[in-house]
């Protein structure tokens, strides 16, 4: 049979393995939120980015073709 104090023993192992496995988990829990928070910023910024470049592209072919019209009637 196993002695009292060596229960004791295997419960305070235990304790302290569970918590290091929280501490574990917790970190990877917290590293995955960062990593997918850095992930939506920076496809914000690209979606951002590319909304900028064709509101560009947009108001260059509406200058092009206002100067093609002047060009046509002068």
């Amino acid at each position: 049979m196993t002695e009292p104090k060596d229960l004791v023993l295997i419960n305070d192992e235990l304790r302290r393995a569970n918590r290091r496995w929280k501490l574990v988990a917790l970190t990877s829990l917290a590293a995955l939120v960062l990593v997918a928070l850095f992930g939506v910023m920076r496809a914000e910024q690209h979606r951002r980015r590319a909304e900028a470049e064709l509101r560009r592209a947009l108001a260059m072919a509406a200058e092009a073709e206002r100067a093609a019209r002047q060009a046509r009637n002068p």
